[in-house]
């Protein structure tokens, strides 16, 4: 390939340090890669990889610029580029005898993604180096993604036996200090929740995926729904705080990865991330930025002698400083009730201090970590109230109401927990009604219900799951709400 069409002109490239790395057997033998490849750098092989397929090769290293199309155009990720001198940041962490060195995401530009890889390369960008799963349908393939790019970035992969493996397994590495993530569905994440109840117990900052499908039980594995909203809150037994995300694109799926990640490491507990497997398997157009314009939060690990810590004495926001295993404390930590030292204490006022921080470590932080996607509320009659795929599902509905001429806003929660009881206390003062679409049989409109009273009228629109709410039962419920009748 002559350069501008001039065969008289000849332009050495200098030759960047490192490789294309081909994973034959994740190829689909679109061609993509060789097709918009500007120097003609792969060819398609004439071996057959697992599925059939004929991936491409490497035929001409020398005229490869390292311009990333390849990486960047391949809808399966069956390519990447290989840096010889991959760039390397240097953490240093207290009472340690040596730093560590950590390998960032080298993934940035716009990318046409799925969304659970969006989520998978949001946890690599946020700093996570451990992966713990068991493989379920519609989450499957962010472990599969993780799988492949952690070990590249030192990180550690591993397969548990099964869901309750896998909570135990990242929360015994996050205390060895590591941002930890496991991804499952439904089922998954009821095998978890015991251990989901001794991450908060034990205040650990963890990472939970779920992507939620038709339940219950079995129910509709490859499908999707949003029946597990609940178990995010009270899954688990006893009173504990609880954060949880709700995405509604393949960006969102990325975004709200890395803000996970930054509460898990604030606040000292597992966070949830509550998709579905539409917004799981849908693929969008996704922006990565650099991951030194990331804004991330790093774990507050305690700069005191080892006589003066004491693992859970909290300060003024009621977050304990962390040490792990191995910077030379003594550490004890338990599900029991515990005191400041770590140690089982039975006595009532132990358990009363205890449970009360762990409930108001999130309640006196609600404001900071609520956030809320607003459109046209503030003259509205009528407020549709929405979440995740939904939001989405809202959309045209909202539109052919207001061609009636029907004064309607709609309130996304991309925070679901910490319920925003405030804003929606405000806002049932001066509108006739709610609609709150929803793909289960009425979770979220109960809390609605609840913070709304009797100041106004409250429709809820529930779908089991495997298919989608309708545009015309939205309509039909915004349009009753419009003249205070309840549905």
């Amino acid at each position: 390939m002559q350069p501008y069409g001039n065969p008289k002109v000849k332009i050495k490239h200098k030759k960047l340090p490192g490789r294309v790395v081909v994973i034959a057997d994740r190829c689909k033998g679109c061609d993509y890669c060789i097709d918009y490849c500007p120097r003609d750098v792969l060819v398609r092989s004439e071996g057959f990889n697992t599925k059939g397929y004929h991936p491409p090769k490497v035929a001409n290293e020398d005229a490869c610029t390292f311009c990333g199309l390849c990486e960047r155009i391949c809808p399966d990720f069956a390519i990447y580029l290989e840096h010889e001198n991959t760039q390397r940041i240097t953490i240093q962490e207290p009472r340690r005898k040596q730093n560590i060195e950590f390998f960032p995401s080298p993934l940035r530009g716009e990318f046409f993604m799925q969304g659970d890889i969006a989520c998978a390369e949001g946890a690599l960008a946020a700093g996570c180096r451990f992966f713990g799963a068991y493989p379920i349908t519609p989450a499957s393939e962010i472990a599969e993604h993780m799988s492949v790019v952690l070990p590249r970035l030192k990180g550690v992969f591993i397969q548990f036996e099964d869901e309750i493996a896998s909570i135990a397994g990242i929360l015994g590495a996050s205390w060895a200090g590591r941002k930890s993530m496991t991804a499952t569905s439904g089922p998954g994440i009821s095998l978890m929740n015991e251990n989901i109840g001794l991450g908060m117990m034990m205040e650990v900052p963890a990472v939970i995926v779920n992507v939620q499908r038709g339940s219950p039980s079995t129910g509709l594995p490859t499908s999707w729904g949003q029946s597990d909203m609940m178990q995010a809150r009270w899954g688990s037994h006893g009173d504990y705080g609880s954060i949880a995300l709700c995405p509604k694109s393949c960006q969102e799926m990325f975004d709200l990865t890395v803000m996970a990640f930054n509460y898990s490491e604030k606040y000292r507990l597992p966070v949830f991330i509550m998709s579905d497997g539409i917004v799981g398997h849908m693929t969008e157009k996704v922006v990565i930025p650099p991951v030194e314009k990331l804004k991330l939060v790093e774990r507050k690990y305690t700069r005191k002698t080892a006589d003066k810590y004491k693992p859970y004495e909290a300060g003024p926001d009621l977050v304990p400083e962390f040490a792990k295993a191995g910077d030379g404390y003594r550490y004890h930590t338990t599900g029991l009730t515990h005191d400041e030292r770590g140690y089982p204490d039975m006595s009532e006022e132990a358990h009363q201090k205890l449970v009360n921080r762990l409930v108001n470590k999130i309640k006196a932080h609600a404001d900071d970590i609520i956030i809320l996607e607003e459109k046209d509320t503030e003259k509205a009659d009528v407020i549709v109230i929405s979440y995740g795929i939904t939001s989405r599902l809202s959309a045209p509905a909202i539109a052919i109401a207001k061609k009636k001429g029907i004064k309607v806003g709609s309130l996304r929660l991309v925070t679901v927990w910490p319920f925003p009881e405030k804003r929606i206390r405000e806002l049932s003062k001066r509108v006739s009604g709610f609609v709150v679409p929803e793909m289960n049989l009425g979770q979220i409109v109960l809390e609605v219900e609840r913070c709304s009273g009797k100041n106004c009228t409250v429709a809820g629109i529930g779908h089991a799951g495997g298919g989608i709410i309708r545009t015309e039962d939205i309509v039909k419920a915004i349009t009753e709400a419009a003249h205070g009748k309840k549905k």
